[in-house]
């Protein structure tokens, strides 16, 4: 069984049984969003790319920048992807690789930490900046992710 499983055309849910770590206090180079201290934190600085999409996926193209999800375990977190230089999609869980524009994680039931992490990514075909909404409840706060390259000074 998968433990990310699609739900919609391109909408990822994460399972909270896919979660890697909790924390109390957030890494170096993550900004929290969202009053109250954050719903959701997102790395601020620029994303490394990696490995390339396998032979005969349909995603040769592809480089995958990793980094984890970081949601306050008490709360539910909506991430879309609004604007790319091309294409990209989220791959998170232990689920299959797939398409993701959009993904839910949380809440999630943890004793330790007031954060809980998910391993992952983004996928691009292009480096630049990644555009992301990420919303909780009545907030809806625009991310910029520098995907293999700097995101420049507009806003």
């Amino acid at each position: 069984m998968n433990s990310a499983t699609d739900v919609g055309l391109r909408h990822l849910v994460v399972e909270c049984r896919d979660i890697i770590d909790t924390v109390a206090e957030l890494v170096p180079e993550y900004t929290a969003h969202g009053s109250d201290g954050g719903f959701v934190a997102l790395p601020t600085r620029t994303l490394q790319l990696g490995r390339s999409g396998s032979a005969d996926s349909g995603h040769e193209d592809y480089r995958f920048a990793k980094f984890g999800l970081l949601v306050r375990r008490s709360r539910q977190a909506l991430l879309e992807i609004v604007r790319a230089p091309d294409d990209a999609f989220f791959n998170y869980g232990s689920g299959a690789f797939g398409l993701a524009d959009t993904l839910t994680a949380g809440p999630c039931d943890s004793d330790r930490g007031d954060w809980v992490v998910w391993a992952g990514g983004i996928w691009v075909n292009e480096p630049g900046c990644v555009e992301v909404v990420v919303s909780s409840e009545d907030e809806e706060i625009p991310v910029r992710l520098a995907v293999g390259a700097p995101c420049d000074g507009r806003s």
